[in-house]
């Protein structure tokens, strides 16, 4: 998609959804660089002993 049609909007909402396209543009940016930063590492933690019996919704919460 290259681009969009807003020529049936006020003016103040073409700028707003011109305004919310730089702010994706800005943070797809961000997080590609970031990502290049990060070389072998996970966003979330890893537990390397593996799965100790089952969790459930009550005991996830009350480690919260």
């Amino acid at each position: 998609m290259d681009h969009i049609d807003v020529h049936d909007l006020p003016e103040e909402e073409a700028r707003l959804i011109a305004t919310f396209v730089e702010l994706l543009r800005r943070r797809k940016q961000a997080g590609t660089r970031q990502n290049d930063r990060q070389t072998e590492t996970s966003p979330f933690a890893v537990w390397p002993l593996g799965v100790k019996g089952t969790l459930d919704r009550e005991a996830i919460y009350d480690h919260l």
